[in-house]
């Protein structure tokens, strides 16, 4: 090979003077996992409580949020998430609470709508992450003929149109879907 400038046949720099490159642990230098502490720490059962009561605390902080959220109580209770929350860990979780919300109660739908765009503008991914699975949902109710899931999924993919979440090709797909072809009565009351 053109490309070595020295005749050691392999041999790394260290290696000629009989230099050991293995850890303690018998691992060679170098082959990490790239974290820069060699192994990743083992989980404890301490370290594994702490985490579980801190998710259970942000799980009782979304689903108490989501159920007393309401038209005068919007503004509060985004301040209460933003500031007590890690909402990024439980992205998630809010996202599949404000979905099951917005489809179990498709009045306040546009509450809903309305949390997910006030936090879409800090966090776009969780507001892209709801829009994803509001879609999903709709796709599977619809191909279930699963009637009121599919209402109630398109209403709350409405309301997020209204505050400016999707795009109104969205909505075309949407009605096209339901209208193309043969329509049937139900395909027209969801539409």
């Amino acid at each position: 090979d053109g490309d070595d400038n020295n005749d050691d046949d392999g041999a790394e720099e260290g290696e000629e003077r009989g230099e050991d490159h293995t850890s303690k642990d018998g691992e060679h230098a170098g082959q990490t996992n790239g974290g820069g502490g060699g192994r990743p720490l083992q989980p404890t059962p301490a370290n594994m409580a702490t985490q579980r009561q801190s998710w259970e605390e942000l799980r009782k902080l979304i689903n108490g949020t989501i159920n007393r959220l309401n038209a005068a109580t919007v503004k509060p209770l985004i301040h209460k998430l933003f500031d007590e929350g890690n909402l990024i860990r439980g992205r998630g979780l809010l996202a599949k609470t404000v979905l099951r919300a917005a489809t179990t109660s498709p009045s306040y739908a546009g509450v809903y709508a309305a949390l997910v765009a006030v936090i879409n503008t800090k966090l776009p991914e969780l507001g892209e992450l709801v829009l994803g699975r509001t879609i999903l949902q709709f796709q599977r109710a619809y191909r279930r003929r699963d009637k009121a899931q599919a209402v109630a999924t398109a209403g709350f993919l409405g309301q997020l149109f209204n505050q400016g979440m999707t795009h109104e090709l969205l909505c075309l797909q949407l009605l096209t879907v339901l209208l193309d072809g043969d329509p049937t009565d139900d395909s027209v009351e969801v539409a």
